[in-house]
């Protein structure tokens, strides 16, 4: 479940442009380390609204959902020691 896939995706230029400028401004002070891309918003808008009451569904949907989710959830946020 944790596997990446590309796929095409269209979406309007003011969309855009709005997830440009959130990553741009999330950039301006970050450490190299800390630096965002253009995917990594896109995904945390998608996937950081979802709520505990969603996940059975999902999980009943795509079996896995909530394992994948959590380790994403993790691996996005987790900064080990330095």
């Amino acid at each position: 479940m944790s596997r990446r896939r590309t796929i095409p995706i269209e979406l309007p230029e003011f969309a855009i442009r709005a997830l440009e400028h959130r990553v741009e401004m999330t950039n301006v002070d970050a450490d190299e380390e800390e630096m965002v891309s253009f995917n990594d918003v896109v995904e945390w808008y998608l996937l950081s609204p979802l709520s505990v009451k969603e996940m059975p569904h999902l999980e009943d949907a795509v079996p896995g959902f909530t394992a994948a989710l959590v380790r994403w959830m993790i691996e996005s946020t987790y900064s080990g020691p330095s």
